[in-house]
């Protein structure tokens, strides 16, 4: 940033006054602050930072994006509180998905996999056979209800399971 100072004299005043102006505003595209126009629109960005916390190299996202390595390093290290939450988060569900295998998750029916993926991190499974919705213990027919409500959202068709057009019933009323 360019500074410009002069001094003046204003009417009837016994005193000199220094002026000091700050130039720089609209050049190259940059603003007083120092932050220029985003690279990326946020949904890109978020695309960008969750291959980067799978494991992609600066090379692989630059190619892909349509951006310099640079400029993918330096998101990377902007964002990477952003990054190790994203990374904890693939942890987790590997630990999940580790669990249920080890449980004979193996075993679990077509419609039950397809529920778990449709939810995608809002289930979990604990020992013993217990699940877990939201947070909150569930059986498998109310997962089964909820990931029907986000098919049905998305435009899919439901996953039938036994017992589950009651719930739904009662839940669209």
């Amino acid at each position: 940033m360019k500074m410009k100072a002069y001094t003046i004299q204003p009417a009837g005043q016994p005193h000199r006054v220094t002026v000091v102006v700050r130039r720089g505003a609209g050049q190259g595209g940059k603003t007083l602050g120092g932050k220029g126009k985003p690279l990326l629109d946020p949904a890109t960005r978020q695309r960008l930072l969750a291959e980067a916390a799978e494991g992609e190299s600066d090379a692989e996202l630059a190619a892909e994006f349509g951006l310099s390595e640079q400029q993918v390093r330096r998101l990377r290290h902007n964002n990477r509180v952003k990054l190790q939450a994203l990374r904890r988060d693939l942890a987790a569900r590997a630990e999940v998905e580790e669990e249920t295998e080890a449980q004979g998750a193996g075993e679990v029916s077509p419609p039950l996999r397809l529920a778990f993926r449709t939810l995608n991190g809002r289930t979990a499974v604990l020992r013993r056979g217990a699940f877990l919705l939201d947070g909150r213990p569930a059986d498998l027919r109310r997962i089964v209800a909820a990931a029907n409500l986000v098919r049905a959202a998305a435009g899919e068709a439901p996953i039938r399971y036994p017992g589950v057009a009651p719930l739904i019933d009662r839940a669209c009323r």
